[in-house]
């Protein structure tokens, strides 16, 4: 039985007739915690509505409602409310292997991301140096520490809260050696690493809006021979081409070569846009 027909059964006789229609069709699961989005017209009910949820889902420890809002230069998702069960927001999330520990109201998870961080971490070859420049938690460092055999990970990340739980999750994951995590604004850290020597095999630019300032200092990684750059933004379908344009006329204005390598639509963002990561291959003739 679907979701949205047990709650309604579950709220019978406790909701109107419109308002079990305005019922969520569905809800986010990330480790034991619920999250569900709810209609404005639900609100003053919105209490008994996330007790009912931990009574169709008794294996769950807490419901919270997403009002979906994102302020900040850190895309802290504000909205985040409790409704039921045990108030403790910090959950530890099990994926590919991977435990990722965070604290859902100050940062943001994407589930709908899960095949991505997979396919990215199967990509990286034995004994490549990655460069991840906007780690967070470490949504691609730790797969790809995990499921591959990278020689580093330098995981930079500039957002105080998301470096802690970085941290934290590396220990977890019993990664450390492997990932060298790096408090601080990626632009500034890539000319560090750059001067230091540091040429990536691969490097990581997920992050939205598609970083189009930052592809100056990704391409001081870059190697003669080659370096794959997985860069990302949201874009109509028919214009995915648009992302690897953008970043190939930059790569040459610093005399790079880009080959496209692929590309993969990660997931819709809306009417006609979607979540789009290119591969590119920048090298130098």
């Amino acid at each position: 039985m679907k979701f949205k027909d047990r709650l309604k059964i579950a709220l019978q006789g406790e909701l109107t007739e419109a308002e079990l229609n305005l019922l969520p069709r569905g809800f986010q699961s990330v480790g034991d915690v619920i999250i569900i989005k709810l209609h404005r017209k639900l609100f003053s009910r919105k209490n008994l509505i996330g007790q009912k949820c931990l009574e169709i889902y008794p294996s769950a420890r807490s419901v919270y409602l997403n009002t979906g809002k994102i302020i900040g230069t850190y895309r802290t998702p504000e909205g985040i409310q409790f409704l039921a069960g045990i108030d403790d927001p910090v959950v530890e999330h099990r994926e590919h292997g991977v435990i990722y520990k965070f604290d859902i109201t100050k940062l943001m998870f994407s589930k709908g991301n899960v095949n991505e961080r997979k396919r990215i971490a199967l990509l990286v070859q034995s004994g490549e140096i990655v460069v991840d420049m906007f780690a967070g938690i470490g949504y691609f460092s730790l797969p790809i520490a995990k499921l591959s055999k990278p020689k580093k990970v330098y995981s930079i990340e500039m957002n105080p809260t998301a470096y802690k739980f970085l941290l934290e999750n590396i220990k977890i994951n019993k990664l450390e050696g492997i990932i060298e995590p790096i408090l601080g604004d990626s632009k500034n850290i890539t000319v560090q690493l750059s001067r230091n020597g540091i040429k990536a095999d691969r490097v990581i630019m997920g992050v939205f809006p598609a970083p189009k300032d930052f592809i100056p200092s990704a391409l001081l990684l870059a190697k003669e021979d080659g370096t794959i750059y997985h860069y990302e933004g949201v874009v109509s379908k028919n214009g995915w081409h648009v992302l690897f344009e953008e970043f190939a006329k930059i790569a040459k204005e610093h005399s790079f070569e880009c080959e496209l390598k692929d590309k993969n639509f990660v997931k819709s963002y809306g009417p006609d846009l979607y979540h789009v990561v290119v591969d590119i291959l920048v090298y130098k003739k």
